[in-house]
């Protein structure tokens, strides 16, 4: 399988080789390749991932450890988060209905 998967990536084919490129189609692929690049940094730094997990948490509410981890556990227990092992874990359209149905209103840490 290793095999036939090196055999694929030999047989790809690039539009032009890179070595008979000339310099300034060198720079205007590499800035086209950096900016799909910059698009996928920019939506990891989004964080579109489906799930906050306490790293998440501590980033939005600017807290420590100890608080994202009790933030989650209440969310957790109103019915709003996940418990995945010992980890917690909220989708952000919880978290979203979350902040929603808590606005207004004090919520004990």
């Amino acid at each position: 399988m290793e095999e036939n998967l090196i055999d694929k990536v030999k047989g790809l084919k690039c539009e032009n080789n890179y070595a008979t490129m000339s310099k300034e189609s060198l720079i205007e692929r590499c800035q086209s390749q950096d900016n799909i690049f910059k698009q996928l940094i920019d939506n990891i730094k989004l964080n579109n991932s489906a799930m906050l997990c306490k790293s998440d948490i501590m980033q939005i509410y600017h807290c420590e450890s100890n608080k994202a981890l009790k933030i989650l556990k209440v969310m957790f227990n109103m019915g709003y988060g996940s418990k995945i092992g010992k980890e917690y874990y909220a989708s952000k359209q919880s978290h979203d209905a979350f902040i929603k149905d808590m606005a207004g209103k004090e919520v004990f840490i």
